[in-house]
């Protein structure tokens, strides 16, 4: 009836969904499988528009997700988003974006968006270590990665922070940068992921080489344990996708870690200190499994 975009966060699974453009203006990070046979465009106004009244004829959600990955590239966002809020009357409108298109604009024009009623915005930061950017092919800077977010967040968005788990054996670096750049930025909400090696991604391709390999699940957890304990600013942080779990034989027994900092720190980092040890024990008997056994045996697709 209308098109979709193939993709959207697990926060937007109830929310209506409206394509603004099609793949993603960067995509050459080294672990995304998304949008990699698909070119960017920026599709017509009057078609997103008519996408727009047709969703309005279907029960319409209390919230709703613009896709591609980055529409704030679109020249047009701004009566979009105005368009969608008059037809759809959502509580929210939220997309994804990227912090480098962030960084490039200037705070009046994300705030002209902003006032437009997109009021939520997804980025990847994935890491706060410039050396693991660099490895991952993200594009940005620590400083400009915080440069963007700030501006995002004083033109009073809703930000939404991804942060990468397990992507590099500089945990340490990847774990203290990443928890400084969440400070320095102060998003409403971090999502972490687990890296999943998609067939065919650049990691895919180094992996293959033996030249690259995802952090082990304990290390993993251990990574997690000291980005939680230094972060210092408010915020809440959520593992809501199954990239995060760890299983012993068909049954997940960590599922991840979920909270508002600081108040829930204690109890998260309990919660981490239980899943490790169990995770140690798991790996000394070679029963513990994790989303990248699941996916290399085609258990379970990301």
């Amino acid at each position: 009836m209308f098109e979709l975009p193939p993709y959207r966060p697990p926060s937007e699974a109830n929310s209506t969904l409206i394509r603004v453009t099609r793949g993603c203006p960067w995509n050459r990070c080294a672990f995304c499988g998304m949008y990699k046979t698909e070119r960017f465009q920026i599709r017509d106004l009057e078609e997103i528009k008519r996408d727009i009244v047709t969703a309005s004829k279907f029960p319409v959600s209390r919230t709703v997700f613009f896709g591609d990955s980055d529409n704030l590239v679109h020249p047009d966002i701004a009566e979009i988003a105005e368009f969608a809020a008059e037809k759809l009357n959502p509580e929210r409108i939220t997309s994804y974006a990227r912090l480098r298109t962030s960084f490039s604009m200037s705070l009046k024009d994300l705030k002209r968006i902003r006032n437009s009623g997109l009021t939520r915005l997804h980025f990847g930061l994935e890491s706060g270590d410039d050396e693991t950017l660099e490895m991952i092919r993200k594009g940005i800077s620590f400083r400009e990665a915080v440069k963007g977010g700030k501006k995002a967040k004083k033109a009073e968005f809703e930000v939404s922070l991804y942060v990468l788990s397990g992507i590099t054996d500089r945990w340490r670096e990847h774990a203290l940068n990443s928890a400084k750049a969440i400070n320095e930025i102060a998003p409403d909400f971090v999502r972490l992921r687990t890296i999943t090696v998609i067939p065919s991604t650049i990691l895919w391709h180094r992996m293959k080489k033996g030249i690259y390999k995802p952090l082990d699940p304990v290390l993993r957890l251990k990574e997690v344990k000291l980005f939680i304990e230094n972060i210092e600013c408010e915020t809440v942080l959520y593992s809501d996708h199954i990239s995060n779990y760890l299983w012993r034989g068909s049954g997940a027994f960590y599922t991840g870690i979920s909270g508002k900092l600081p108040d829930d720190r204690e109890r998260m980092i309990s919660e981490l200190e239980r899943a490790i040890k169990m995770a140690e024990e798991l790996d000394r008997r070679g029963e513990l499994v994790d989303s990248n056994m699941l996916a290399a045996s085609g258990k379970i697709i990301l």
